[in-house]
């Protein structure tokens, strides 16, 4: 149901067409002026987003390539390993596997979105400047190492709408949502506090690598593609 209203919620805007009898294409007519949407140019470059924009970055991290993919990933390493040894091998046991991957992912990002929107906290990485906001710089560094320690620094301390730094709860709460959920369907022995704790470490320690990831990510994208030769001028 969330997920729906999300959806609702970030639907653009409506017009009411008119044809012209002049024989040109119909054009969209507002009954008022249309606002920035939830496009990608405006998510990165507007300075403060409000609780529609948030929810439609949320919206965006539910189903996408990179979720499915890292859910068969690992479903494929728990397979591997036999984990849990309690669930059958072959299609089944890889169905299952995955499903729970991909809910604690979903898990994962709900918890997220719910605690720093009610935290005001701004996910995105490095927020634009904000003229209300001058004495807060959270653009992007120089040099190998300030930018790792920004990409570490973030995931325990973010940037909030009423210009003010503190600790990233959504990172937390998003952990915690990926650790225990898992208790609703883990099988004994592996079902216990100790181990929802433990999973809720290992999806925080994936927040850090893939805040790290994405600090470089079109570096290592350069680098792979200049080994492939892409991006060379034609002879």
């Amino acid at each position: 149901m969330l997920v729906l209203w999300i959806t609702v919620v970030c639907s653009g805007q409506t017009a009411v067409w008119e044809s012209a009898t002049s024989g040109s294409s119909a054009q969209p007519v507002y009954s008022q002026s249309p606002e920035p949407g939830c496009d990608a140019y405006t998510m990165q470059e507007i300075p403060r987003l409000e609780f529609k924009r948030k929810a439609c970055a949320y919206r965006d991290q539910l189903l996408t390539g990179s979720a499915l993919f890292g859910a068969a990933f690992f479903a494929g390493i728990a397979q591997l390993q036999n984990d849990p040894s309690e669930w059958p091998q072959g299609a089944d046991g890889f169905g299952r596997r995955f499903g729970v991957r991909y809910a604690q992912g979903m898990a994962k990002s709900t918890g997220s979105f719910l605690f720093g929107a009610l935290d005001h906290e701004d996910p995105r990485a490095h927020p634009p400047a904000n003229l209300f906001c001058a004495s807060h710089d959270h653009g992007p560094k120089t040099g190998f190492w300030p930018r790792t320690g920004s990409a570490l620094l973030r995931v325990v301390w973010v940037h909030r709408d009423n210009c003010t730094d503190g600790i990233a709860f959504s990172h937390i709460a998003g952990a915690l949502s990926s650790g225990f959920i898992g208790m609703a369907w883990t099988p004994p022995p592996g079902n216990t506090i100790g181990q929802a704790f433990a999973r809720s470490g290992t999806a925080f320690g994936g927040d850090v690598a893939a805040s790290v990831f994405s600090e470089f990510q079109s570096d290592i994208f350069g680098v792979v593609s200049r080994l492939f030769g892409r991006g060379k001028a034609k002879q």
